[in-house]
Protein backbone atom coordinates (compact mmCIF):
# COMPACT_ATOMS: atom_id res chain seq x y z
CA UNK A 1 0.00 0.00 0.00
CA UNK A 2 1.11 3.53 -0.78
CA UNK A 3 0.00 6.78 0.78
CA UNK A 4 -1.84 9.13 -1.55
CA UNK A 5 1.13 11.42 -2.26
CA UNK A 6 3.38 8.45 -3.08
CA UNK A 7 0.70 6.86 -5.26
CA UNK A 8 0.16 10.13 -7.11
CA UNK A 9 3.91 10.45 -7.65
CA UNK A 10 4.12 6.97 -9.15
CA UNK A 11 1.44 7.86 -11.70
CA UNK A 12 2.95 11.29 -12.36
CA UNK A 13 6.31 9.74 -13.24
CA UNK A 14 5.20 6.63 -15.15
CA UNK A 15 2.38 5.70 -17.48
CA UNK A 16 0.17 2.67 -16.98
CA UNK A 17 2.02 0.57 -19.57
CA UNK A 18 5.41 1.09 -17.90
CA UNK A 19 3.89 0.24 -14.52
CA UNK A 20 2.29 -2.92 -15.90
CA UNK A 21 5.37 -4.14 -17.76
CA UNK A 22 8.34 -3.06 -15.65
CA UNK A 23 7.32 -1.61 -12.32
CA UNK A 24 4.74 -4.17 -11.27
CA UNK A 25 6.12 -5.21 -7.86
CA UNK A 26 6.82 -3.35 -4.65
CA UNK A 27 10.51 -4.24 -4.99
CA UNK A 28 10.75 -2.77 -8.50
CA UNK A 29 9.01 0.43 -7.40
CA UNK A 30 11.32 0.80 -4.41
CA UNK A 31 14.40 0.20 -6.58
CA UNK A 32 13.50 2.92 -9.12
CA UNK A 33 15.81 5.94 -8.49
CA UNK A 34 13.24 8.60 -9.42
CA UNK A 35 10.71 7.06 -7.05
CA UNK A 36 13.28 6.76 -4.27
CA UNK A 37 13.79 10.51 -4.53
CA UNK A 38 10.03 11.15 -4.52
CA UNK A 39 9.41 8.80 -1.58
CA UNK A 40 12.19 10.49 0.43
CA UNK A 41 10.61 13.88 -0.26
CA UNK A 42 7.14 12.64 0.78
CA UNK A 43 8.59 11.15 3.97
CA UNK A 44 9.66 14.65 5.03
CA UNK A 45 6.14 16.06 4.66
CA UNK A 46 3.73 16.31 7.53
CA UNK A 47 0.71 14.52 6.13
CA UNK A 48 -2.57 14.55 8.01
CA UNK A 49 -4.03 11.05 8.28
CA UNK A 50 -7.17 10.49 6.26
CA UNK A 51 -10.24 10.94 8.36
CA UNK A 52 -8.16 12.68 11.03
CA UNK A 53 -8.51 16.20 12.33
Amino acid sequence: MLCRPCHAGVHRLFDEMMLAKSLNTAASLLAEPRLQKHFAWVAKLRIKAEGGR
